[in-house]
């Protein structure tokens, strides 16, 4: 929204023809120079206003504007909202409090509420009044309890944020009396004054009456009950702090400045022959509390800093004085008002700045001759806007950057913290001051931190580095180039690759130095080691190794370091040259371990022969540790290679037990080696190997013929007596059983469980053998004992004729008894079988005169239609069905086979039925009664409730499915 001054300044660039045009183009560019020759102080606007008597006072706060002029008339204007009221009705008059008197000065607290006017005898000594003037009213008040009393200075209550009460307040007399009082606009019953109370709490000219010119009083931001008050006389600084009570108990102060009373005043003095002095405060934008203060006398600019924490009377810190700039018949200043880092001193005739840091003026403003002389400056302590005002004219400046160029200040006084403070990110003013800090470091010879400002600086790579070449400084190097290379983006390639080549080159030559000497065990080598490492983790120094792989492997080859060449390979997974490495330096475990944890499948199966000739246990561990990951037929040519020219069948047979016991491996030829390496290094464990096989020939994993070989070859003749079991030569099996063990054959002939014939004639090998062989007819007794399937006669022939009958007097009696029992088995199933016979033939006898009755009122259970009314089937569970209705529901629960022969067997009987002289067709189609003989069979073999398909069809749906998707169609 506009203020009054907008309009008033529209009206004037009206009149003169249009609004003022931009002098910029479209193109906007940066010009340092002229950026350092801008005012920091511009004219914002000369305000078209021409005050109808001249101007003698003129305060601002929170965008509340009060102008006194000499006829003792106030404008108060609300600079956010001009429009609210006119001129007229924003003007007070006050001549009825101020006959024969002026105004000697007007205080305004910082939410512009609250004005005071001290009105002063035309002498300027003999104190008339003071009014309270609230926003809210248009009519000032008397204040009775400072009658008497000249108010040349106010402490506000910062704190207070009422429109109707003040607060308590300080107040400053001419004669060095400090009061504490608080106002009321609110008017309230019985109500004296609108004074709450007033009190005195200080005296600063007791002894010798001088005025109070400025009070300012703030609470600490840390704790609101701690205040801080500074007071000011002509030529006296005095600190007034302590803690209150309660903000509540009036008055508030006593307390503080009662810690004062029957002590020497505490005070910094600079004499000063100047009737008045000025003490202004900056609070910074978005603060409530004020940072630092300056005070102007006749000695100068006097700065500090205020210490919010500081315990003690001493609030103040970085105390300065500052040279007035020389005036050419000024005399004394006018007024003053303090930025962050200047001050704005004002003259009759002309304003300067002067910087508070070097005591430089960096301003100088003049205004024209027809506004008269200048009388003031005033500055929102909230907002910070400036107002300077002269007889016949108001101006407002705005501050251009205040701290554009303190960085340069600070870097002249070597205060580089401050410096870089104030570059305000500007990277070329940082890189000037990280400069100057560096070159200052370097020449001090501390070469650490002169590297790592070095860094941060725009400055020539090359240049820098040379610097710390020449004084020989490997280490500070080192910290330049690590600190570059952190400031280096990834996609600045050509720069990384530089600084990365030259820190390794730093760092190997360091290693080998210390390698040379002997070191390699000690905490120095070690640490070099680690940052070595540590700086080939920075993710820009692995991009840099990849894509400079082979200058980097030729770099750390020529420096003989083995250890770093392997990790640098590991980091690039480059585990082809990490083992090629390894194992050309005879650290073939090591390579075992980059195969085990990180090597793919491709490099094992390239790598793995090399390092099982050399380290054939290890090898074969690392290899049984892959598991399923290797795949052992792809080793298998090299397996066998070892096992043939080398040996160390041992450890080769370990592995391929592994593969068959825990990885149930199952191709023929890694089993087929297995048997090999059995027969050669563990024949014991070729019988083992194959029961746990089986007999089956379909279901074993290796060549039943070439294990046959092997065992033979070996002369395992067990094992070989349980390869022709499984190959179905039992005949053979038993032979060769024979000759080992009577037992082992006896096992053997049992294995053909369900061919008795088979068995029979393998147990008659084993009792011709007995025999014959053995010539032991007990034993062949037993024989006769353990298979049931043979009997004496069947073994008679074998002995020789001189055996007497005695021997097998027992066993021919025992098979006589069988013989007898059988007999007289079957004798007894003929019987019952006789029987059986009789009662079918009885049955069906019975059966063909069986009847049943029909009725007339009888009806057909499917269709419920008289049963006579059609041919209809009876069936013995009393259930009747017309002849068609039976035949078309039993087609439901037919097979398809079943029903298409219904079909055509009624097609035959169509056809027969056509033919009237039942020759014709029904020659070719056989006989009538035949054909409907089978349909019956077909359709009325059973009862269609009771019957057998009813039940086998239980679980078939009452839908089927094209009934279902049609009814499915109809109800959509």
């Amino acid at each position: 929204m506009a203020t009054l001054f907008d309009q008033y300044e529209s009206l004037q660039q009206g009149t003169m023809g249009g609004p003022k045009q931009s002098i910029l183009g479209t193109t906007a560019f940066k010009n340092q120079k002229l950026e350092e020759e801008a005012a920091i102080f511009l004219k914002d606007r000369q305000v078209n206003f021409h005050p109808t008597h001249p101007i003698t006072h003129l305060v601002v706060a929170s965008h509340h504007l009060v102008l006194a002029m000499a006829n003792k008339r106030l404008i108060r204007i609300n600079l956010l909202n001009p429009g609210a009221n006119s001129q007229e009705e924003q003007e007070v008059d006050i001549s009825k409090f101020a006959l024969q008197a002026r105004i000697h000065n007007i205080f305004l607290d910082p939410t512009g509420q609250h004005l005071l006017i001290s009105i002063v005898s035309r002498d300027g000594t003999t104190p008339v009044d003071t009014l309270y003037l609230p926003l809210r009213s248009n009519k000032p008040k008397s204040t009775g309890k400072l009658k008497g009393h000249l108010v040349t200075a106010v402490g506000w209550n910062a704190d207070n944020q009422s429109d109707s009460v003040t607060g308590p307040i300080l107040v400053g007399t001419f004669k060095g009396v400090i009061l504490e009082m608080e106002l009321t606009s609110d008017e309230r019953l019985f109500q004296s004054s609108h004074e709450e109370y007033c009190k005195q709490v200080f005296d600063v000219g007791k002894d010798d009456p001088v005025p109070v010119t400025a009070i300012e009083m703030r609470s600490s931001p840390l704790d609101n009950l701690d205040l801080r008050v500074l007071v000011t006389t002509v030529d006296k600084l005095y600190q007034f702090s302590g803690r209150i009570r309660s903000a509540e108990d009036k008055p508030m102060m006593t307390s503080l400045f009662a810690n004062y009373l029957g002590l020497p005043p505490r005070f910094v003095k600079l004499i000063s022959n100047w009737k008045t002095s000025w003490l202004k405060l900056y609070q910074p934008p978005n603060s409530t509390t004020p940072n630092h203060f300056a005070w102007l006398t006749e000695q100068g600019v006097y700065t500090g800093n205020i210490v919010w924490g500081a315990t003690g009377d001493d609030m103040t810190a970085n105390r300065k004085l500052h040279s007035i700039p020389e005036v050419d018949g000024c005399g004394v200043p006018c007024d003053m008002i303090v930025c962050e880092f200047h001050v704005l001193i004002v003259w009759p005739d002309k304003m300067r700045g002067l910087c508070i840091l070097n005591n430089q003026v960096v301003f100088e403003g003049t205004i024209p001759e027809e506004c008269g002389k200048l009388v003031g400056i005033s500055k929102d302590p909230v907002k910070g806007t400036i107002w300077v005002f002269a007889e016949r004219g108001v101006f407002k400046y705005k501050v251009d950057r205040e701290g554009r160029n303190v960085w340069r200040i600070y870097l002249e006084q070597k205060n580089y913290e401050l410096a870089k403070k104030y570059c305000n990110s500007d990277s070329s003013c940082l890189s000037y001051v990280l400069l100057q800090e560096a070159q200052d470091y370097f020449q001090k010879k501390d070469y650490v931190q002169s590297a790592k400002l070095f860094a941060k600086t725009l400055t020539s790579f090359e240049e820098i580095s040379l610097k710390f070449v020449e004084v020989g400084e490997e280490g500070a190097l080192k910290i330049y180039l690590h600190e570059k290379l952190d400031s280096l983006k990834v996609s600045e390639q050509t720069q990384v690759t530089i600084v990365v080549m030259w820190l390794l080159e730093l760092y190997l030559k360091t290693l080998g130095n210390l390698r040379d000497a002997g070191k390699r065990n000690t905490e120095e080598y070690r640490i070099s080691d680690d940052q070595l490492k540590s700086l080939l983790c920075d993710p820009k120094v692995h991009q840099c190794l990849t894509n400079n792989a082979n200058a980097i492997y030729e770099l750390l080859a020529s420096h003989d370091d083995q250890d770093n060449y392997v990790n640098v390979a590991l980091m690039l997974k480059d585990f082809d040259r990490v083992l090629l490495h390894l194992m050309r330096h005879g650290r073939h475990i090591e390579a075992l371990e980059v195969m085990k944890t990180r090597g793919s499948e491709q490099l094992f199966y390239q790598h793995f022969p090399a390092l099982l000739q050399a380290v054939p246990s290890a090898a074969v561990e690392a290899l049984i540790a892959q598991g399923e990951r290797i795949n052992p037929l792809k080793l298998l040519p090299c397996l066998i290679h070892y096992h043939t020219s080398h040996g160390g069948g041992a450890e080769i047979l370990r592995y391929f037990e592994y593969c068959v016991d825990k990885l149930e491996i199952t191709d023929e030829v890694l089993h087929n080696f297995l048997i090999t390496l059995y027969a050669v290094e563990a024949p014991d464990k070729l019988l083992p190997y194959f029961k746990l096989q089986g007999d089956d020939s379909q279901n074993v994993h290796y060549d039943v013929k070439f294990a046959l070989r092997e065992c033979m070859s070996v002369g395992e003749e067990k094992a070989c007596v349980h390869i022709l079991t499984t190959m179905g030569l039992y005949q053979e099996a038993v032979e060769l059983a024979l000759k080992l063990d009577t037992s082992l054959a006896k096992a053997t002939a049992n294995r053909p469980k369900y061919d008795q014939d088979l068995r029979k004639k393998l147990w008659l090998m084993i009792a011709a053998h007995v025999v014959q062989e053995e010539q032991d007819v007990s034993r062949a007794m037993e024989v006769l004992r353990e298979c049931d399937l043979i009997k004496i006669e069947d073994i008679l022939p074998f002995f020789p004729d001189f055996v007497t009958i005695d021997q097998f007097k027992d066993a021919i009696c025992s098979s006589l008894q069988e013989y007898n029992q059988h007999i007289e088995d079957l004798k007894h199933d003929m019987d019952d079988a006789s029987k059986a016979a009789e009662n079918i033939r009885k049955d069906i006898q019975k059966f063909k005169q069986k009847y049943s009755y029909v009725h007339a009122q009888d009806r057909c259970c499917e269709c419920n239609y008289p049963l006579l009314s059609r041919p209809f089937y009876l069936f013995p569970c009393s259930h009747k069905f017309h002849q068609d209705c039976l035949s078309d529901s039993v087609m439901g629960y037919l097979s398809e086979t079943k029903q298409k022969k219904v079909s055509e067997l009624k097609g035959k009987l169509l056809a027969m039925s056509h033919d009237e002289s039942g020759i014709g067709t029904g020659g070719q189609w056989g006989d009538r009664e035949q054909v409907r003989a089978e349909i019956d069979s077909l359709v009325a073999g059973e009862c269609l409730y009771c019957g057998d398909n009813l039940v086998a069809n239980i679980d078939t749906p009452f839908i089927s499915n094209n009934e279902w998707e049609a009814s499915m169609a109809d109800w959509q």
